[in-house]
């Protein structure tokens, strides 16, 4: 399966996933993460982040409990249904994808909920859930403030496994690496720090000013990582609003490019247990 947002990568390695081995990231580790099958992102299919969602949770029925208990005593991940029922296949899904990542990584993950109102509602939520969105549709969202992550209606079963390590990458960047190493990610997965100018047009006769964009060097941009925070970088700019992350144009309208966020996740997605 090519996973929702169909992106590629060129290697399978879990080792990419902890903050020494970032250091050895080449951005051709990237391989077609903006490759021509990418997922193009319009207007309405912005990443959103929701904070705190309040949802009843339910055991799930007592015909799937022995794999829920199978599932908590392994991993101490509990899962709950919520407002619709988690499926004996999709329950099967999370073990099995579960089983293929490191136990540290799931230091930012308590519950795995199943949920239908917060996918068709999630526009109005308000900040702190990184979402994953495939034309227009959310399938999954990750709650930084309760360690949780929501899995929505799916179109099928088998697409437990992508939803699941894609806001597991989320919990992963949010609970596992300092931001200093988050940002040399940044940074070699083809995000540059940029910074606008204003130049005056020579030979204008209405003597026109012009906002040019200047791309920092690579090394030089790391130096400005204290320039950034958590907060900023969703937003792709710095604190002081001096400097902005930018991608190049071919990657400028792809979902995983919409923020470093989502370039995490979706890369973890693709490359994590293979």
């Amino acid at each position: 399966m090519s996973g929702i947002l169909g992106i590629n990568s060129g290697f399978s390695t879990s080792r990419m996933w902890t903050p020494s081995s970032i250091n050895s990231i080449n951005h051709s580790d990237l391989g077609n993460i903006s490759g021509s099958n990418a997922t193009i992102i319009g207007k309405k299919q912005a990443d959103r982040e929701v904070r705190g969602f309040n949802v009843v949770l339910h055991n799930v029925p007592e015909a799937l409990q022995w794999i829920a208990k199978k599932i908590e005593k392994r991993f101490n991940v509990k899962v709950f249904n919520s407002d619709i029922p988690f499926k004996g296949e999709e329950l099967k899904g999370i073990y099995d994808t579960l089983a293929g990542i490191p136990s540290e990584h799931l230091k930012g993950v308590e519950t795995i909920v199943k949920n239908r109102s917060l996918q068709l509602n999630l526009q109005d939520s308000p900040p702190g859930v990184f979402s994953k969105m495939y034309k227009s549709k959310v399938y999954g969202a990750y709650d930084k403030e309760n360690k949780r992550v929501f899995i929505f209606e799916l179109d099928s079963p088998a697409q437990v496994a992508t939803v699941l390590k894609h806001e597991i990458g989320h919990a992963v960047h949010s609970y596992n690496i300092p931001f200093e190493y988050f940002f040399l990610f940044v940074l070699k997965s083809g995000w540059d720090v940029a910074y606008h100018e204003q130049q005056f047009v020579s030979g204008n006769s209405f003597y026109n000013m012009v906002m040019k964009k200047f791309i920092i060097d690579k090394r030089d941009a790391l130096k400005l990582a204290k320039h950034f925070n958590w907060d900023s970088i969703r937003n792709n700019k710095d604190i002081y609003g001096k400097y902005v992350l930018s991608v190049p144009e071919a990657q400028r309208e792809l979902y995983a490019y919409k923020n470093p966020y989502e370039t995490f996740a979706s890369l973890y997605e693709k490359t994590i247990s293979k």
